[in-house]
């Protein structure tokens, strides 16, 4: 039987797992736009450009290169933070306060998951799409990129925030800030 801590544990992993993935998908993103782009460029030399890139970049590659890697940089404490006083402080102090910061984030993270959310379900029911040089794009799936990346960050936020409070081991692998290594 498992217990309570190696179920976190595995959650954890389950939760880096899960970032690396959305973040390996926006690498390919990455690879993807520079090889349509620069196919398309070489093409318009040419006088044969891509229909449609203008529209595939904005909502196919750079959508998921910003907001899937989300949950990986906050796993990694990989967001700009700003400590000036609060590195003096002890590290109870800094404890507290680095949950209180999560507890905000998620709360800002959950209001933008809930709202893209709502707009993607939107989009998909009215099937958006755009129109360029008589091709009929759908980019309805593209507002699904924003949800998945702020969903998954609050689930790695609320992961951090219950095994600080909890003391209890950590399986996602997260680089630890200072005032959490005794």
């Amino acid at each position: 039987m498992y217990g309570r801590e190696d179920s976190l544990v595995r959650l954890g992993k389950i939760l880096a797992s899960l970032s690396q993935l959305w973040a390996f998908f926006a690498c390919v993103a990455v690879v993807l736009m520079m090889a349509h782009i620069s196919l398309d460029v070489l093409l318009r030399w040419i006088g044969l450009p891509i229909p449609a890139t203008v529209t595939i970049v904005p909502h196919y590659y750079m959508l998921p290169i910003v907001f899937l890697p989300l949950a990986l940089a906050e796993k990694n404490d990989a967001h700009i933070t700003v400590e000036i006083l609060v590195q003096l402080f002890r590290n109870r102090i800094q404890k507290v306060l680095a949950v209180a910061s999560w507890l905000f984030s998620a709360g800002v993270f959950s209001i933008l998951f809930y709202q893209t959310f709502l707009d993607a379900l939107d989009k998909m029911s009215v099937g958006t799409f755009m129109i360029e040089v008589d091709w009929k794009i759908p980019i309805w799936a593209s507002y699904f990129f924003l949800p998945v990346g702020f969903g998954l960050v609050i689930v790695v936020l609320l992961y951090k925030i219950i095994t600080t409070i909890s003391g209890e081991k950590s399986g996602l692998g997260e680089r630890k800030h200072d005032a959490f290594r005794q």
